[in-house]
């Protein structure tokens, strides 16, 4: 009896005992850039003025797998690792400058000085900021695998560039045919999101000089000015809020879909659709505070301005596929983009890669015409849109050959059209295991003037843990204006590894042409995911 009993106690002990802890899987990577260097401030009269940038920049890349270990349950029971799992994605910077490029002053007129980070707001990015690139939750595994969900900050593709949306996106494989459904939404990231980054603007918003409609007498009779809510900044007024852009802080909620071949061996095509909006800055101060009763930023006398307006709108297809014709492997693309705001393909192009061993040509044509935010006042502007022809070889062997030429194509809203085109060229050869050179070498001419120079990089691994480069550069240019000058520049660098995943790199260049007879550069970056190179 004794002993059934303390067998007992002993399963209910080993049964009541927490059950082990494994540790999510996770990675991480972390660097710390320094940089240290001048730029010049011309000056019509007296000495030119020197600023300094001491910038310091923290990134942080975190990835974190199987959160509550639910892959790894499943494992443990030797069941199929099919089901829920989660796992976190993010990259965070911290940016700070503390030199006298952005804690200065920017003269505007005989009169006027303001601070640099006012005169540009996009300098605050550096002046002092946190900034999310990316982060959000993934989550697999619903509907049998077939549907994936991610929810944060997550990375949206408009056909040809990314940028940051604070949502969610959704991914479903349909299991009856090769096709894949996403569909995204939520706010686009701007500067004025939390841990907002300026980058994912939208193209042809301006951060300062914005000016509002100021009423008149009569309907029509306004005028577009600075905008101005009469605030006073000691020890003296502000003439004008010259920082203080409205439309740039309002929310622009963005949606997007695309169909997308899946489980095909030799053919993929994807086609997409975006649009993001956000509503019309109405009244943002006090309605009396100007000569006539305010109406709003846009003119709106007669209830014209509407509720919101279109900010990009966009369709784009892209596709590729290969094929095979005895020992040559043919890999043509076409991808396309059509602005539905501003009723034109904006970007496209198209092109073949041959490849036959180590030799690869690829013949392609691209087509370019910028478009803007529908904010932009660069919409009223006729832009120029471009036609490249380009043809690209290389070479992968002992000595590796890069080479392109290229044709461009500028048409002018008159009906005429100018043409620019030119070449470049590259080698490498790796002497052994530590010594490798390269050379490289570019010319154009036509429209815009001639650009000619070159390129030489020696890199030398002395040690197993030390790696020293070299590198200089010389370009020439004329302009259509007939002016001439040469650039020259000289960059020396190493990388050493300090302890496991642990490096050091420090890059110091040196620059030389008519306009900045001698600056320098000093960069260091702490790397504390170091992969030694092979």
């Amino acid at each position: 009896m004794l002993r059934r009993a303390c067998v007992t106690a002993v399963v209910l002990a080993i049964t009541a005992a927490p059950s082990p802890a494994h540790a999510y899987e996770f990675w991480l990577r972390a660097q710390t850039i320094g940089q240290a260097y001048r730029l010049r401030q011309y000056r019509l009269i007296g000495p030119d003025l020197f600023l300094g940038r001491r910038r310091y920049t923290q990134t942080l890349a975190l990835r974190i797998v199987d959160i509550g270990g639910l892959s790894q349950a499943r494992k443990e029971a030797r069941l199929p690792d099919r089901g829920l799992r989660i796992s976190w994605q993010s990259y965070l910077r911290i940016d700070h400058d503390f030199g006298t490029y952005t804690s200065g002053r920017i003269k505007l007129s005989e009169r006027v000085r303001r601070d640099a980070i006012d005169v540009i707001p996009e300098l605050v990015d550096s002046s002092a900021s946190l900034d999310l690139l990316y982060g959000f939750v993934a989550i697999d595994g619903f509907a049998d695998d077939a549907l994936s969900v991610n929810l944060g900050r997550v990375l949206i593709d408009d056909g040809w560039g990314s940028s940051g949306l604070d949502g969610g996106t959704a991914r479903y494989e349909l299991p009856s045919v090769p096709l894949v459904v996403t569909a995204a939404g939520g706010l686009r990231v701007r500067a004025a999101s939390p841990l907002g980054v300026s980058a994912y603007e939208l193209d042809g918003t301006s951060g300062a000089g914005c000016r509002e409609y100021v009423e008149g007498p009569t309907p029509g009779a306004g005028t577009w000015q600075l905008i101005d809510r009469n605030r006073a900044v000691s020890p003296s007024k502000l003439s004008s809020d010259y920082e203080f852009c409205p439309q740039r802080e309002m929310r622009q909620p963005s949606i997007g879909v695309a169909v997308a071949t899946s489980r095909l061996r030799r053919f993929g095509a994807e086609v997409g659709y975006r649009r993001t909006w956000s509503e019309t800055v109405g009244i943002f101060d006090d309605v009396n505070r100007l000569s006539y009763p305010d109406r709003g930023l846009y003119p709106n006398e007669q209830g014209q301005a509407p509720a919101s307006g279109i900010n990009e709108e966009r369709l784009y297809a892209r596709a590729h596929g290969e094929l095979h014709a005895g020992a040559i492997a043919l890999r043509p693309y076409a991808n396309l983009r059509y602005s539905l705001l501003h009723a034109a393909i904006d970007r496209m192009d198209a092109g073949v890669r041959l490849e036959r061993g180590r030799h690869v040509l690829e013949p392609s044509v691209e087509y370019f015409l910028p478009t803007f935010d529908g904010d932009s006042i660069f919409n009223v502007f006729s832009i120029e849109p471009t036609t490249d022809v380009r043809l690209g070889y290389q070479f992968e062997g002992p000595l590796r050959v890069r080479a392109s030429t290229w044709l461009r194509r500028y048409a002018h809203e008159d009906g005429t059209s100018s043409v620019a085109g030119g070449g470049e060229a590259g080698v490498e050869r790796a002497f052994g295991s530590r010594l490798r050179t390269r050379l490289d070498g570019l010319i154009d001419d036509g429209y815009g003037g001639r650009r000619a120079g070159g390129t030489g990089e020696v890199a030398w691994k002395a040690r197993n843990d030390l790696w020293l480069r070299a590198r200089t550069a010389v370009l020439g240019v004329r302009r259509e204006d007939r002016s001439r000058f040469v650039t020259a520049s000289g960059v020396l660098s190493g990388s050493m590894q300090l302890a496991e995943s642990v490096g050091f790199h420090l890059i110091a260049e040196a620059d030389h042409d008519e306009l900045y007879p001698f600056t320098t550069r000093v960069i260091g970056v702490i790397d504390l995911a170091f992969a030694p190179e092979p």
